[in-house]
């Protein structure tokens, strides 16, 4: 070992660097990179959905005050200024399912903007974002919830629980959706 003191720091530097490098172990090899799938996880009545990040804008409270939509479905629960934005406020479930969501503490407003069409849904919780393997998605598995099949774009199988992937997109453009005059 040489002395210390008669070193430059420069040379201790790189004497400690060559003894590291000595004692460190190599970082084990990973052969394949895992590919993930990540994406905002909601409830719908009992019915466990998860949806890509990027076809939800905004998650927000269920708001205080709504404007009534003359001559709407029921299930158009108003309009609500957002952020300056009029946009209209939709019972996801109600629409879909004919079930209104009972308004709760944990209930929530997805926010989307998916085929030109800006929304509000109303979801019953909102449960966070979920990260799944992406070869572990399964597409060719119908759906097993009627009112859920036009929006069903695959599914995902994690331990006791079916996470349906929900497709934002083709609800904006169902005429299902579109359809909220009576």
């Amino acid at each position: 070992m040489p002395n210390t003191m008669a070193q430059t720091p420069f040379q201790w530097l790189q004497e400690l660097e060559r003894r590291a490098k000595q004692k460190a172990r190599g970082i084990p090899r990973q052969e394949k990179v895992q590919q993930i799938w990540r994406g905002i996880a909601f409830r719908v009545g009992n019915t466990p959905l998860v949806t890509p990040l990027n076809e939800i804008r905004e998650i927000l409270p269920y708001p205080t005050y709504l404007a009534k939509v003359p001559g709407a479905k029921a299930w158009v629960k108003g309009l609500a200024n957002i952020r300056g934005l009029l946009l209209p406020i939709v019972d996801l479930q109600a629409c879909l399912d004919g079930k209104a969501t009972p308004i709760e503490s944990r209930t929530r407003l997805v926010i989307i903007n998916q085929a030109g069409i800006s929304a509000g849904l109303v979801v019953d919780e909102v449960l966070g974002i979920k990260h799944f393997p992406e070869e572990a998605k399964d597409t060719d598995t119908p759906c097993k919830d009627a009112w859920l099949t036009p929006f069903a774009k695959g599914m995902f199988i994690e331990e006791d629980s079916i996470w349906t992937i929900f497709d934002m997109h083709a609800l904006a453009e169902s005429e299902v959706f579109l359809r909220a005059s009576l």
